[in-house]
């Protein structure tokens, strides 16, 4: 790469790594806030909390790479139109395509990160995040032993502990059990200890009671124990047992998945959907580049024409996000319409192509065109006064 490849190549990577950390950043902050629970009512540490809420960091990197690809090119050459450096490289004969090169070695490595993140890494990723949702709420001691508070294992279950010792032994157990509302039995113990078996997972409780209330009756029965076994099975899911959805297989269990799958026999179109939503991925990053490049590439002198091409990128961005999202949503019904998962952003690319060639123009509609340019206007001589 020359120096002003390089220079180009740089500005624009910097652009779009900074724009994908804080687009990122931003909505991983939103993201984990849903998860908070996992501290605040799991017993988990910060670092667990971090490390978890972490694995859905690849999806939204993947999902936002288009998008901060298209602003971090746009801005690019945003900029150097009102530095006049493209002004100043076409004049110096270097041509559009020359200067774009940089910026299409930018869009094809992105584009490369893509497709090896959503073939692998990323549903890899999402895999880890639901073992270790399910793992961690699995995990019965760790949700239960938390002394003072009292935490509901279950609709209209309720249970407490004074304290835990460092060996495991929970002392002064309560338990308040209303599932069945004729019914509510109520359990008090000295102590108990939490004991995993190959019959299930029970709390073993010494030295309490049972009372049991039975609705239209005034009193309640007691019966006082010295051991008894009660089964914490029903409130626990086992991590092993985690069904992943189309978006956490891997690309080769998308292609041949077993008949028997229940994910894939309960809908086998969500399957289809996800490969062909992989393997269009990269068509459509370079479709965004495309964009950019088509609006914002040639030379331009006047603040005017150049904020007329930046809002005139918007309504072909809108049209492409949506189909995109639109197709890629009725492939699981109608396979029929997957050669236009493909068509669509070719098209784009295509029309970008032949529009920096000069062959096609596409065009504002006049009253609008007019409309942005007294905007424009107002903006520049409120600027200069």
């Amino acid at each position: 790469m020359t120096r002003l490849d390089r220079y180009v190549f740089r500005a624009a990577a910097t652009a779009f790594i900074g724009t994908l950390v804080v687009l990122a950043g931003m909505i991983w902050v939103t993201q984990a806030l849903r998860e908070l629970d996992i501290m605040t009512t799991q017993g988990q540490t910060i670092l667990a909390f971090v490390f978890i809420t972490s694995l859905a960091l690849p999806a939204l990197i993947l999902g936002l790479a288009p998008a901060a690809l298209f602003i971090a090119v746009s801005h690019t050459l945003f900029r150097m139109n009102t530095d006049s450096e493209i002004v100043v490289a076409s004049s110096a004969g270097i041509s559009t395509a020359r200067f774009l090169r940089p910026l299409l070695i930018l869009a094809l490595i992105v584009a490369a990160l893509c497709t090896a993140l959503s073939m692998e890494l990323v549903p890899a990723a999402l895999r880890q995040f639901r073992y270790e949702i399910s793992r961690v709420r699995a995990d019965v001691v760790a949700f239960i032993a938390q002394p003072g508070r009292f935490t509901p294992l279950a609709d209209g279950m309720v249970f407490n502990v004074r304290e835990r010792n460092s060996s495991g032994v929970l002392g002064g157990i309560f338990i308040n059990d209303a599932r069945n509302p004729n019914e509510v039995s109520t359990y008090l113990a000295d102590r108990g200890q939490v004991v995993d078996s190959a019959e299930g997972t029970f709390l073993i409780l010494e030295d309490g009671a049972i009372h049991r209330r039975t609705t239209g009756k005034p009193d309640s029965n007691v019966v006082e124990f010295q051991r008894y076994a009660f089964d914490l099975s029903p409130f626990t899911s086992g991590a092993d047992n985690t069904m992943y959805r189309a978006p956490e297989r891997s690309f080769r269990e998308l292609l041949s998945p077993d008949p028997n799958d229940p994910a894939y026999q309960r809908d086998p179109g969500r399957f289809t959907e996800e490969i062909h939503r992989r393997l269009s991925l990269p068509l459509y990053v370079l479709a965004f580049f495309g964009i950019a490049c088509a609006a914002l590439a040639e030379p331009r002198t006047t603040r005017e024409g150049r904020g007329l091409a930046l809002a005139g990128t918007a309504p072909f961005v809108i049209v492409l996000q949506v189909t995109s999202f639109g197709l890629i949503n009725q492939v699981r019904n109608n396979p029929d319409l997957v050669p236009f998962v493909y068509l669509v952003p070719v098209v784009f690319i295509i029309g970008s192509i032949l529009s920096l060639s000069g062959r096609f123009k596409p065009r504002m509609p006049r009253a609008l065109s007019l409309y942005f340019d007294r905007m424009a206007q107002r903006v520049v001589r409120a600027t200069v006064n």
